[in-house]
């Protein structure tokens, strides 16, 4: 491309093509960064005959230029954030302390388990830690499904009162 067609092409249609990209992107910093970019891919387009209409062209590439970067930035939306704000997201990992508060308190409701009577313990074990719904329990133990039903509640109202307790301070985890 002549330097001096592609002058006039700069000043005849720079501002307009910066407005036709600060509508699609909200951002005239970035839409002032792409009219550059399209303007230095006309300035490369070698032979210059293969630009036809260079107005149309410039205004193509710089729609792809909006889509290539839509695709970017879809891609990899952490990029963009400042480390500050990424130092400011809440790490997923509990503390030493929360791990350690829950490994108590699981052992206060596999005590609560063990500790309930064998019937009901059967059942729980049956419901929690293998999956089986109350029917084929009821089923397994030869008991009718009602029966599995109040032993399940009986059974998880216990873990809960002592859980309580733990938490109330009225009970250790032993």
């Amino acid at each position: 491309m002549p330097r001096k067609a592609l002058g006039k092409y700069y000043d005849d249609w720079r501002d307009e093509l910066e407005r036709f990209l600060t509508r699609r992107l909200s951002s005239p910093d970035l839409a002032a960064e792409l009219t550059q970019e399209a303007f230095i891919r006309l300035m490369r387009v070698d032979p210059p005959s293969l630009v036809r209409d260079p107005r149309a062209w410039l205004f193509r590439t710089a729609s792809n230029l909006v889509v290539d970067h839509h695709r970017t930035t879809r891609r990899a939306p952490f990029d963009a954030i400042e480390d500050a704000v990424r130092e400011n997201i809440a790490d997923p990992t509990p503390t030493q302390e929360m791990a350690a508060l829950s490994r108590e308190e699981l052992a206060v409701v596999h005590k609560a388990i063990e500790d309930l009577p064998p019937r009901g313990r059967e059942v729980f074990k049956l419901s929690r830690f293998e999956g089986l719904g109350y029917s084929e329990i009821a089923e397994r133990l030869g008991i009718s499904r009602n029966t599995v039903v109040v032993h399940m509640v009986r059974s998880l109202a216990a873990c809960k009162q002592r859980l309580n307790a733990y938490r109330e301070g009225d009970e250790g985890p032993e």
